[in-house]
């Protein structure tokens, strides 16, 4: 009897350790650099698009319309978040790390002022809303402008559409400087 108590509490904590072990939670060991040289140099590989035929339509006229915007705006393509947005909440880092906008307008300073979203026929599929809402308030929050652009604007409407939010993106430059 008196050693009953015991066994059981050391059966509790093997079974304990064997479900961290073996268990669902278990995350599988990340290969590091040297097993990921030899994975990769097993594989396959082939260039693929970056952006669909008709995001790189809009992406052509993004670019067309900014030198019309100001000095100093460039265009980029696919951008993840977690490359242009800080925060020192971890798990909200986590969940922008890795999702990525359309199209990014960085200033002179290549600081971001302006995500573009396009939304394609096939966009809004499973989660597709709910993601968009995770990246639109997270650039809402940096102070980043945020665009959604459809097929069925032309691109006269997406010029103007960009250099409005632009506009309102740039503070108001001052006529004159102060003098202290």
């Amino acid at each position: 009897m008196d050693l009953l108590l015991p066994l059981l509490i050391l059966a509790l904590l093997l079974a304990l350790v064997a479900s961290r072990l073996f268990g669902r939670d278990r995350q599988p060991a990340r290969p590091d650099a040297p097993d990921q040289l030899r994975i990769v140099m097993r594989a396959r590989f082939e260039r693929k698009r970056l952006l669909s035929r008709t995001e790189f339509e809009l992406f052509r006229t993004v670019e067309q319309v900014l030198p019309r915007c100001g000095p100093g705006y460039r265009l980029m393509a696919q951008p993840s978040l977690g490359e242009v947005l800080a925060t020192e909440d971890d798990g909200a880092f986590r969940c922008i790390n890795a999702k990525r906008v359309d199209m990014l307008v960085i200033d002179a300073f290549s600081m971001p002022v302006l995500a573009i979203e396009h939304q394609g026929k096939g966009h809004y599929q499973g989660d597709a809303p709910a993601r968009d809402a995770v990246k639109r308030e997270a650039l809402r929050r940096a102070g980043v402008e945020y665009l959604e652009i459809f097929d069925t604007f032309g691109a006269e409407e997406v010029r103007g559409m960009v250099s409005a939010a632009l506009q309102r993106a740039t503070p108001p430059r001052p006529l004159h400087q102060p003098r202290f």
